[in-house]
């Protein structure tokens, strides 16, 4: 019997979707928008200070990644945003400062835009948290209303229904229009490193088995 064209159409999806972080082409829609869990998702930052350091993350932000089914690996772009009032580094007074540095009333928000992904090394089909999957990532991060490139290397898996990415990088606040913080004894560093785990949601029917 001949195949009805929904199977055959399924059959043509299932050659050309390919595979990214474990995601069988079966698994995925071309075009298919993959929301950000921002519960399961986390971006710390350490900034250096005359003899000491301090920690901070980012409390508020959404995005979400977009498939192209013909790119490998064929989810290439994704957007973030970040309430720059939001970012804390857990002490008040410190916070108050970072916000009116970042001047969070005229900019409230960064954004980082991917704009490309390309495999280093590992098996996207069977990489897991123990053995992620490498890639080269480039992107460009919008700050203080200044845009600037953003270039790194990300680590990236499956689990079930979710596709998560980790990395770290370092920002040079400087480029982004930011004065080093200097006040009496402190001198803050233009450097300020970041750690990041970003998880995508996966529709439900197509959770893992």
């Amino acid at each position: 019997m001949p195949a009805s064209p929904s199977s055959f159409r399924h059959f043509l999806l299932t050659i050309v979707c390919g595979v990214l972080l474990g995601c069988s082409a079966t698994s995925l829609a071309a075009g298919q928008t993959l929301p950000l869990d921002a519960r399961a998702s986390s971006l710390a930052f350490v900034g250096d200070a005359f003899m000491h350091s301090f920690h901070g993350e980012a409390r508020n932000f959404t995005g979400s990644a977009t498939l192209e089914s013909g790119a490998n690996p064929p989810v290439q772009r994704a957007t973030l945003h970040f309430k720059t009032a939001a970012l804390t580094t857990f002490n008040n007074d410190r916070d108050k400062k970072m916000w009116e540095w970042l001047k969070i009333d005229a900019h409230p928000e960064a954004t980082f835009t991917l704009e490309s992904v390309k495999p280093i090394e590992g098996d996207g089909q069977k990489a897991d948290a123990a053995h992620p999957a490498r890639f080269q990532v480039a992107g460009t991060l919008t700050l203080n209303g200044v845009k600037q490139a953003v270039a790194g290397t990300a680590q990236g898996w499956r689990e079930k229904d979710r596709l998560i990415v980790s990395g770290n990088t370092v920002l040079d606040t400087l480029k982004y229009g930011l004065p080093q913080i200097r006040q009496a004894f402190l001198t803050v560093g233009t450097n300020v490193k970041t750690s990041y785990r970003f998880t995508f949601i996966l529709p439900a029917e197509y959770a893992a088995k």
